[in-house]
């Protein structure tokens, strides 16, 4: 009797590690783009987002379409590229402002996020001049 107890523990262990291996090469072929679609939709289901459920939805699958096409995230996208979008984007103001926006996006404290609506980078800049006439 015990060896027959044995026998069934050692058959449902193999059997078991046998699932395990062929899960495995499933588990590698898993989507990560359709796993991130899955994830928001689910946020969008527990209204966990700030948004209406079927605008939520809607943008969850959009981005998802998106993302399938390349459309969202390119190489080299990421902070780096970020920060060299926003110097580019300080070339297009007035020469006397282009030096505090470039200082800005260098030295700036960001406050905000991306889900309550957006980030907001600001830089205080304390000075000793005197003007020389009110208001100028």
């Amino acid at each position: 009797m015990t060896t027959s107890i044995t026998l069934r523990c050692i058959a449902a262990g193999v059997l078991a590690l046998s699932g395990l291996a062929h899960a495995g090469p499933a588990a590698r072929n898993v989507d990560p783009l359709r796993l991130q679609y899955e994830r928001e939709r689910a946020a969008c289901m527990q209204g966990q987002t700030r948004q209406p459920r079927d605008v939520c939805l809607r943008e969850a699958g959009a981005a998802y379409a998106q993302a399938r096409h390349g459309g969202l995230a390119g190489p080299g996208d990421g902070p780096q590229q970020w920060a060299a979008n926003a110097l580019k984007r300080c070339q297009a103001q007035p020469p006397e402002d282009r030096e505090m926006c470039e200082r800005r996006v260098r030295e700036g404290r960001v406050v905000g996020s991306v889900e309550a609506g957006g980030q907001l980078t600001t830089l205080t800049v304390r000075s000793t001049d005197i003007p020389r006439s009110p208001g100028g």
